[in-house]
């Protein structure tokens, strides 16, 4: 075979090669990555446009939910077929959005299995997935809850476009998960008024006293309506709770909250660390009583730098909280430390991304 014809043959196949290389880009361009959260974002999307047109099928009291299929928002137009969206036609998908009403804000919450390739993980799920532990730093069950003890270093958590941290306390006995944050309010006093017992304006130790707040609750309600703090995105997501201000004293051995919930307040967003929450994140078997200075070791708390007030009152003084810092102790109620928010957020919310640890929290939608 002469050099000319080698040459023509050399063209053609390098002409062949060139064919096919385009081919693949083409059809590479053509069609769109998959992106399951992408594809739950449009599914979100798409449910708030479906309600729209629908207003009076949303839940109307605090803890309704409603619900609308993935199927339903294909078929009355919302959104495309996933399968057509991304060009393939082997992707078949199925699901729904959950739109729960939490205080009067509106949280829409993605389910979506695509075969065996995706299916949407509960935040909570994650959680005990990644934490579950029978011994050491981690995740217990104890009764129906799933607590955090020990020096954990990976219950850290974002709300999604926010770059404010929180940590995780537990997963509630109904799925709902409790946070508190890492920064809070700064110099807060839990109480100034004028106490009769000390003839002296050292502020009285009652969370709420005959319908009347401390100074406290009234910092913390005014703090939740501080929208360029907590937005209306992030109010959904956030669960009306009781929250427990029983008094306790020194010597009290429980750790159960039986104490702390003896006395509860319903309707509340925002409320603060009970004593009993301390206790129960310590792995020291010595941590039996109130203000045990064992309660400090091998607890995660112990990573907050600042003295944070509880919402748990001194049961023998009636001017006297307890604070946190290292361990607990009493303190006056007109002195000034930080005020961290302790709350729950819905059990619907769903994993997105992050293993749990500072640099890079659990993100949720």
């Amino acid at each position: 075979m002469d050099k000319k014809m080698l040459k023509i043959m050399g063209i053609v196949l390098g002409g062949f090669v060139i064919l096919i290389i385009i081919l693949v880009l083409i059809a590479a361009c053509s069609k769109k990555k998959l992106d399951y959260n992408k594809l739950q974002d449009t599914m979100v999307s798409a449910a708030k446009s479906y309600f729209q047109t629908k207003p009076d099928d949303l839940p109307k009291e605090d803890g309704d939910t409603r619900s609308v299929a993935l199927k339903k928002l294909i078929s009355d137009g919302f959104m495309e077929e996933p399968s057509k969206t991304y060009k393939n036609e082997e992707l078949v998908c199925d699901g729904s959005i959950t739109v729960s009403n939490n205080n009067g804000y509106y949280l829409y919450s993605p389910s979506l299995t695509c075969g065996k390739d995706f299916k949407t993980q509960l935040l909570k799920d994650k959680i005990i997935d990644d934490s579950f532990v029978d011994s050491g730093n981690g995740l217990y069950e104890v009764g129906d809850e799933y607590i955090y003890k020990g020096e954990v270093d990976n219950n850290y958590v974002r709300f999604p476009g926010q770059n404010k941290l929180f940590r995780i306390i537990r997963v509630n006995d109904d799925g709902t998960i409790r946070l508190i944050e890492t920064e809070g309010l700064e110099n807060i006093q839990w109480d100034n008024r004028y106490n009769t017992m000390r003839t002296a304006a050292t502020g009285n130790n009652d969370y709420v006293f005959n319908n009347l707040n401390s100074r406290i609750k009234d910092a913390v309600k005014g703090y939740y309506n501080d929208s360029s703090i907590w937005p209306d995105q992030v109010k959904a997501y956030i669960i009306t709770q009781e929250l427990c201000i029983g008094k306790r004293s020194d010597a009290d051995i429980t750790k159960d909250g039986s104490t702390e919930c003896a006395v509860k307040i319903d309707n509340q967003q925002l409320g603060l660390l009970n004593v009993y929450e301390f206790m129960q994140a310590s792995l020291d078997n010595n941590c039996t009583s109130t203000r045990a200075i064992p309660c400090s070791n091998y607890n995660w708390f112990n990573s907050f730098k600042k003295r944070i007030w509880t919402v748990t009152a001194d049961a023998g003084d009636t001017s006297k909280v307890y604070v946190l810092f290292k361990s607990i102790s009493s303190s006056m109620c007109n002195n000034s430390y930080s005020a961290n928010a302790v709350f729950n957020i819905s059990d619907k919310v769903t994993y997105v991304s992050g293993d749990g640890t500072a640099g890079n929290p659990y993100v949720f939608r």
